[in-house]
């Protein structure tokens, strides 16, 4: 089920105090709607009822689907926990994430029925497409940067999924607008025979599957 607490926020800006509703635990299943509000990435914003000063106010949530099998802790200070999983949920997915946008994202990803470790790995091969207009960017300073600096200005984010391809949103250091890519079904089972080369398992705890871990893999692979 899900869960809620009340807690003391005191407005930076205004530095009045006012009651913060945080859920601390969500099932997806018995309430659709704050999935939906994830997604929308409307679950964490705050504003202040006394000067309208607003904010995106994360914290500490477990988010459980259990159709889906699998469980997201986020911890925005990073810290990850080392305690052995209960038997409960030994068997599910689970992960642990920073921020309400890799939140988002692994529900996206876990939804679809993908390996997250394999779409991690196809970020770092990326090529910008605007698929809103069907057409490559034709900014070759732009499309150059990304490709020398992609961990460092630009922040790639799994959108969805066909049958076909995957589609990406990524974050341009510099741009207010997110640029979109599709990459082929293809890539994703490239990815997939790269962890199964490995022998590549997923970890029983809250691991973190992001692109540090991607590059290790990949770097591990090279070696072979």
């Amino acid at each position: 089920m899900s869960t809620k607490i009340q807690k003391d926020i005191v407005c930076p800006a205004c530095g009045q105090t006012q009651k913060l509703e945080m859920y601390t635990s969500v099932n997806a299943e018995e309430n659709p709607e704050l999935r939906r509000d994830i997604l929308r990435e409307s679950m964490f914003d705050w504003e202040c009822l006394h000067c309208g000063y607003t904010a995106q106010m994360a914290y500490p949530m477990i988010y459980h689907d259990p159709m889906n099998a699998f469980m997201i802790c986020l911890r925005p200070s990073g810290a990850v926990s080392g305690a052995e999983p209960i038997p409960a949920v030994r068997a599910l997915k689970k992960r642990s994430v920073k921020n309400p946008q890799e939140l988002k994202e692994k529900i996206l990803i876990f939804e679809a029925g993908l390996d997250d470790a394999a779409v991690e790995q196809m970020k770092k091969g990326v090529v910008i497409v605007n698929t809103s207009r069907g057409g490559l960017i034709d900014t070759e300073s732009l499309i150059n940067g990304v490709r020398k600096n992609l961990d460092g200005n630009v922040h790639a984010y799994f959108c969805a999924a066909t049958e076909e391809e995957l589609r990406f949103a990524l974050f341009v250091k510099g741009r207010q607008e997110p640029v979109y890519q599709t990459t082929k079904m293809a890539v994703y089972r490239q990815s997939q025979e790269v962890l199964r080369t490995l022998d590549y398992k997923s970890p029983d705890d809250f691991a973190v599957v992001n692109s540090k871990l991607a590059q290790s893999l990949l770097d591990e692979y090279k070696s072979i």
